[in-house]
């Protein structure tokens, strides 16, 4: 069940409903109760919608207190591309506030999905950048493929085809994985 601050309810009736098929037997039957069905099943999802849109203007509020927030989250994840640097370049204020969040033991995390590079890749932009981020502190989807095939016991006799970039391929090494692919396989 999906509830917001307003009290609006989504059921998990109602969320079957919006994606359950109408059936019938006679067509002009079939037909007149697939509107109603569609009919339903629109205003089903306006009000989901709708539960959508308060949740995510009650999350849009202004920050009141810095500190309290602060101290009442113990890990912070950034996205990469566009929040800790664009391109090659550093954005402004990045290594202060991250300097201020360890200050006060907080853990963060370094996620991204581009797959061009490895942790290790990753490690090494962080550095050129001025920022001391540890590679343990860093999650990019190639290393996510990687993880998620151990956490599947994923057997290392077998072998993975990628269609993908340079970092999956490092990242699957790295975890003792055999492939196939990778980019040199998909560009022309």
């Amino acid at each position: 069940m999906l509830v917001s601050s307003r009290a609006t309810v989504v059921s998990a009736a109602n969320f079957k409903r919006i994606s359950s098929p109408c059936s019938c037997s006679s067509s002009s039957l079939f037909l007149k109760k697939k509107r109603v069905g569609w009919s339903r099943r629109m205003e089903d999802k306006k009000d989901l919608l709708a539960t959508s849109a308060t949740a995510s203007s009650v999350a849009a509020q202004p920050l009141q207190d810095a500190d309290a927030l602060i101290d009442s989250v113990e890990t912070f994840i950034f996205d990469c591309d566009g929040v800790i640097w664009k391109g090659d370049k550093l954005i402004d204020g990045v290594p202060e506030t991250l300097e201020l969040l360890r200050s006060k033991g907080k853990r963060l995390v370094f996620v991204t999905n581009n797959s061009t590079k490895s942790r290790k890749q990753y490690g090494k932009k962080f550095e050129t950048l001025g920022l001391n981020v540890n590679e343990e502190e860093i999650f990019a989807s190639s290393f996510a493929a990687a993880a998620y095939l151990q956490s599947i016991d994923f057997p290392k006799d077998k072998k993975v085809y990628v269609i993908g970039e340079q970092g999956i391929l490092i990242e699957l090494e790295l975890a003792g994985f055999s492939y196939l692919g990778g980019p040199v396989c998909f560009r022309l």
